[in-house]
C-alpha cells in the first residue's frame, strides 16, 4: 500500500491515490481518496478494493519495521 500525493483535484476534490500492489502477480488496485484519508479509511478501501476480489493475503509485507528486510 502507498500513496501518491499532489495531484490535480478531480470532479470529487480527491488529490491522492491509494495504491495496493501484490508482490507476487503485481496486480495494482487504485483507489482516489482526499488527503486527509485516515487509517480507518483506508482500510475499508482495501476490503472494498482488495479484500472483495482477492480474499485476505497470507502476509502483509511492510518496510516500516526494523527487522524489514528492505
Amino acid at each position: 500500500m502507498d500513496f501518491i500525493f499532489e495531484l490535480p483535484a478531480d470532479a470529487r476534490g480527491h488529490t491522492v491515490i491509494l495504491v495496493f500492489v501484490c508482490h507476487l502477480s503485481k496486480m495494482v488496485r487504485r483507489a482516489a481518496v482526499r488527503k486527509s484519508v485516515t487509517a480507518p479509511q483506508a482500510a475499508q478501501l482495501f476490503v472494498d478494493n482488495v479484500f472483495r476480489h482477492h480474499g485476505l493475503p497470507e502476509a502483509f509485507v511492510s518496510d516500516r519495521d526494523p527487522r524489514s528486510h528492505f
